[in-house]
């Protein structure tokens, strides 16, 4: 996440999701943001034209996210809305001074392990979600799931998740929620089918949900609970009929 993201379409389809799941719940919610400094090579967190898309969906998020757009644009602004029941939330960046090293990045996720203690649902706010690496087989393409030790690009590491932080979250918490952006290696959908069953093979329950406008993005489920199977596949499964337009969900 990076502040200059905040109350873009992608942070409004973030938190319409998250207030429908759990505002009406007693379950604790800790977000971690993986906080990474503000880049500007791109247009990316410009599409802030998007109200008339999404207008009547949930009023109170539309009008606090118009407040925070035309006011001060960042993270902060977010928290202090208190637009989510019984959350709380990490925002230490991912990185320190904008430099990625294995020795901070152990010592953050450390901090967050902790800051996690008691939570119930875990969200995970990666810029690019999970590292992953497309394989290149003869007749169709396939992913791997990277651990922090293999991935190449140690420069840009505070932009995802790594598989061995996501076995480790897993572990506290009845689930954990994380963002993914999916890219144009292949169809959305089978980036979404194919790290679905990769993460199946390691996770009792695996539940995914595409935020369809603009540029696409997934939100994957993953808890080995029956009682979390059951709440989240009928709370998702309502969501995604009520906003069918926008969501698209995957069992």
């Amino acid at each position: 996440m990076q502040d200059r993201y905040a109350a873009d379409i992608g942070d409004f389809g973030k938190f319409q999701l998250l207030r429908y799941l759990f505002n009406d719940t007693d379950y604790i919610l800790k977000q971690i943001w993986y906080m990474y400094p503000d880049e500007n090579h791109n247009g990316d967190g410009k599409y802030i034209n998007y109200f008339e898309k999404v207008e009547g969906m949930d009023l109170l998020l539309e009008n606090t996210f118009k407040n925070v757009i035309n006011t001060k644009r960042d993270v902060k602004a977010l928290e202090n809305a208190k637009l989510l029941q019984n959350c709380d939330y990490f925002s230490d960046f991912v990185n320190k001074n904008g430099k990625d090293t294995l020795e901070y990045r152990k010592n953050w996720f450390k901090k967050a392990i902790s800051f996690c203690k008691q939570a119930d649902f875990i969200f995970v706010d990666p810029d690019n979600g999970i590292a992953t690496k497309v394989l290149k087989k003869e007749n169709c393409k396939d992913i791997e799931l990277l651990c922090f030790n293999s991935f190449n690009k140690k420069t840009k590491s505070g932009k995802y998740i790594f598989f061995d932080e996501i076995e480790t979250l897993y572990k506290i918490g009845k689930c954990v929620v994380i963002y993914h952006h999916l890219n144009r290696s292949m169809t959305h959908d089978n980036q979404i089918e194919i790290i679905k069953k990769e993460l199946e093979k390691s996770f009792s329950f695996v539940l995914a949900i595409k935020h369809k406008p603009y540029s696409p993005r997934v939100y994957f489920f993953i808890f080995k609970e029956e009682s979390i199977n059951s709440f989240l596949s009928n709370k998702l499964t309502q969501f995604e009929n009520k906003f069918s337009i926008h969501w698209q969900l995957f069992l």
